[in-house]
């Protein structure tokens, strides 16, 4: 399964895109447990989101993602300007051009699902200082969301239709791997805020095709599942057009080498 992101590169921040004031908060939190001039990479830096505020503060950044219309959404919002970043086309699961041991942090966020997640933390320890930390970071939003609810019955509806299993989000394997590994790991809730949304927008949002774990699925299965979850949301919610807030957390999960 290809999970290259330059089919929905136009539509990634608009379906992902986190506040402005919420990517300030997350790099500023980061930026206080790390040494002084840190030097800082990410693996999946995709549109930027998580970079920007690094690369704006002219931290030394290296980003890496395979997906090159992504990367072009990145360069479009800096101007040109990437100060100390470096920013590659690559897989984060082969060799990354950057020197072993040369990396404080590796920032990892919503990736591990994507990739075969034992190559990619290979690379991740390869290039991380002794002491470095991966931190691994995820939006998180409670179970009976109207979000979390939408998706959830979407891909059991999608299981129904015969569809594969959608990924293991939380990447078990790998968290196995930095168990086994002996990374220390402690988990922080960095950033909270409210976002409002229908079922409806949450219905067309996996109907559509634009959210990775629908990928690998045939349009028909999607458009029947999409049938019948937009009907099952009708008798669940009544009027799929209410605004519902919705509470979003931000998580990083730090491990530290």
């Amino acid at each position: 399964m290809d999970y290259n992101f330059d089919r929905v590169a136009d539509k990634y921040d608009a379906t992902r895109g986190l506040p402005p004031g919420v990517t300030d908060r997350i790099s500023r939190w980061i930026l206080s447990r790390l040494p002084a001039d840190p030097a800082v990479a990410e693996i999946g830096v995709g549109t930027g989101r998580i970079a920007i505020p690094f690369i704006e503060r002219g931290v030394r950044y290296t980003g890496f993602d395979i997906s090159q219309q992504m990367l072009d959404r990145l360069h479009e919002k800096l101007g040109g300007d990437l100060r100390r970043a470096a920013i590659h086309v690559a897989d984060i699961t082969q060799p990354l051009p950057v020197p072993e041991a040369s990396q404080d942090a590796v920032i990892a966020v919503h990736i591990f699902h994507l990739v075969d997640a034992i190559k990619a933390l290979e690379q991740v320890r390869r290039i991380l200082k002794s002491h470095g930390a991966l931190v691994w970071g995820y939006s998180k939003h409670g179970d009976l969301s109207v979000r979390q609810t939408i998706r959830s019955r979407f891909h059991e509806l999608m299981l129904e239709l015969g569809a594969p299993p959608r990924r293991d989000f939380f990447a078990q394997s790998a968290r196995e791997q930095l168990a086994a590994w002996g990374a220390a790991v402690s988990q922080h809730v960095v950033a909270v805020w409210t976002e409002q949304e229908t079922a409806r927008n949450n219905i067309e949002r996996m109907r559509s095709g634009v959210m990775s774990s629908t990928w690998g699925t045939s349009d028909e299965w999607r458009a029947e599942a999409g049938r019948r979850l937009e009907a099952w949301a009708l008798a669940q919610y009544g009027d799929l057009d209410r605004v519902h807030d919705v509470e979003e957390r931000f998580v990083i999960d730090w491990y530290q080498f």
